[in-house]
């Protein structure tokens, strides 16, 4: 595959201007159902609401005689905001949903692809046509046809919109969900208790320093830093790729051989990312060489061309492979210029990774860890039972893996460790794809690893998947960083507060304490890397449970396992203690 920087910016409105107005002409045009009747069906009990009911109540707030029984169960104020939430658009509903979701065509895009046609299976087996069929093309045929119309893509406009005469709700899986969904907070919750308690009984074991005094490493500018950007072609994959380097200007100024990190970005993100930017930078004045590479099959511009329908995925299925095949390419890369151009001073024998969400999956998969393709399986099955294992959003992009079973040698490569690079010497993973690796996966890594999740992450659920990966790993040198209130984005993360504390002022809280919490995981990030690739053990204060606790303000507060208590050592979910 050849890098694409993408189409200019004219060519892209102009594509996106004119397949959105032949959709929305198509639209016109198509013949309109509308569902008369929602049937709320458990086992061969049911019920059943004239969707005009429901449209008047959600238009005027009329409760009309059939729904007097349901809604006049629930408080006045609750009443409201259901009200709210069937008649508002999505995109107004709250942040952190995006844009493009309001746009019919690239939302049909984004159903058509593998994930989406995963997501309306996984919701269709919840929401039924009359027929009781799986109502996965119902659903994208009435969403695409509810964000065409001037009201949008609301829950009451997609009723209308829906193209059979009743919509079937199917309680007991929704329930089956429901608890699944329950048992994860639950075990969350937990998880949360159990790391806060036994973080602060740590630091209290350890050595009594003024932990506050330390500098923090991220505002420490020991060089002058640059920039430097290579095109790497790699002609045995077809791939062409852009690499940025961040480096001290004056490399004889740095003593001894120079560490080198690689950053690997997220699904849907680039290298130019303005806090992977601004890390690689901390680092490159703090002494270190950092390469950031852009993972061309499932960038911002990969998605951006879905959305264009220049693509029919928002990633490309052989980026389970490529992206840990990029790191590798990139060092012997840097193996050759490091003759020519760094005297031999980089130190490519012992590398650090550093990968968020997507990315943590590739640094983990080339530091060794393999994937458990059984277990994948069982939690990708549409036709198993919803449990707390298989209720996980970020299996969007995990289920994908199994396209590959199609190329049996392909997919090997991800079984056997043969992605692996023993030039690397440790791993940073922030908010990891990496339940696919199962405990068996895990524990192919030998070297130091650090994990970090968020306690409200949605997106890769810190149970399933933080936990999980930290419970596989059987090295000693290994960290499990908890952020307390944090989800997978900032946007997402103002979001869940706003939701879970209205009117509190939390969200205030965090917008104050945000740049904080960002020095504090990039001095995390250099002092981890001075120790576990130089050996440098002036380092180790900031590797403490001591340090975090001192340090960390609120909201977001840090705290750090460096093994797991008894209840959180079984499977996660199905950790009972208190």
């Amino acid at each position: 595959m050849h890098f694409r920087t993408g189409y200019p910016k004219v060519i892209r409105r102009l594509v996106k201007a004119t397949v959105s107005g032949v959709l929305s002409g198509m639209i016109v045009t198509l013949p309109v159902r509308s569902a008369d009747k929602l049937y709320v069906d458990y086992g061969v009990l049911g019920r059943q609401i004239s969707v005009s009911s429901l449209e008047t109540f959600a238009t005027y707030g009329t409760i009309e005689t059939e729904l007097a029984p349901y809604l006049n169960q629930i408080s006045p104020e609750n009443r409201q905001e259901l009200q709210r939430v069937l008649n508002t658009p999505l995109l107004a509903l709250g942040d952190g949903i995006p844009e493009e979701i309001g746009n019919p065509f690239v939302l049909s895009q984004w159903l058509y692809s593998p994930i989406g046609e995963f997501v309306l299976a996984t919701v269709g087996q919840l929401i039924q046509t009359e027929g009781h069929q799986n109502g996965r093309q119902a659903i994208r045929g009435a969403m695409v046809l509810a964000a065409a119309d001037p009201a949008g893509l609301s829950l009451i406009n997609i009723l209308r919109f829906y193209p059979t005469n009743g919509v079937r709700l199917d309680l007991r899986q929704i329930l089956a969900v429901s608890d699944a969904i329950r048992t994860n907070i639950e075990a969350t919750d937990r998880l949360v208790k159990a790391t806060i308690q036994q973080s602060v009984a740590t630091a209290a074991t350890e050595p009594t320093l003024d932990y506050q005094a330390l500098p923090m490493l991220a505002d420490v500018s020991r060089f002058e830093v640059v920039q430097q950007s290579l095109m790497l072609v790699d002609r045995d994959r077809n791939r062409t790729y852009p690499t940025d380097l961040y480096l001290p200007a004056d490399l004889s100024a740095v003593p001894g051989p120079i560490p080198v990190m690689v950053f690997s970005h997220g699904y849907g993100e680039t290298r130019t990312n303005p806090d992977a930017v601004a890390a690689a930078r901390s680092l490159a004045a703090n002494g270190f060489v950092v390469a950031v590479p852009e993972h061309i099959g499932s960038n911002a511009a990969y998605q951006d061309d879905l959305a264009l329908g220049l693509n029919r995925e928002s990633f490309d299925v052989m980026e389970f492979i490529n992206r840990p095949l990029d790191i590798r390419f990139l060092l012997d890369t840097l193996e050759e210029k490091n003759k020519t151009d760094f005297q031999e001073r980089l130190q490519l024998d012992r590398v650090g990774l550093v990968g968020y969400s997507f990315g943590g999956y590739t640094v983990l998969a080339a530091a060794g860890a393999t994937v458990d393709v059984e277990l994948l399986e069982q939690q990708c099955d549409l036709d198993a039972d919803f449990v707390p294992d298989n209720v996980n959003i970020a299996l969007l992009i995990q289920c994908r893996l199994l396209e590959l079973q199609a190329s049996p040698q392909v997919l090997q490569q991800l079984l056997d460790g043969s992605l692996a690079d023993e030039r690397i010497a440790s791993v940073f993973a922030l908010s990891p794809l990496s339940n696919l690796f199962g405990d068996k996966g895990m524990g192919n890594i030998q070297m130091p690893v650090v994990i970090v999740g968020g306690a409200y992450d949605i997106a890769t659920p810190i149970v399933q998947e933080q936990l999980a990966a930290f419970q596989g790993l059987t090295v000693s040198e290994k960290y499990f960083y908890l952020a307390q209130n944090l989800s997978h984005t900032s946007a997402l993360t103002r979001a869940i507060l706003d939701l879970a504390y209205p009117r509190s002022g939390i969200v205030e809280r965090f917008n104050a304490s945000e740049q904080w919490l960002f020095n504090l995981m990039v001095t995390l990030l250099i002092a981890h890397g001075q120790v576990s690739l130089m050996g440098d053990e002036t380092y180790t204060p900031y590797l403490t449970a001591a340090y975090v606790e001192a340090v960390s303000v609120e909201p977001t507060r840090l705290h750090l396992l460096r093994f797991l208590p008894p209840c959180l050592s079984r499977r996660p979910a199905q950790c009972v203690e208190n």
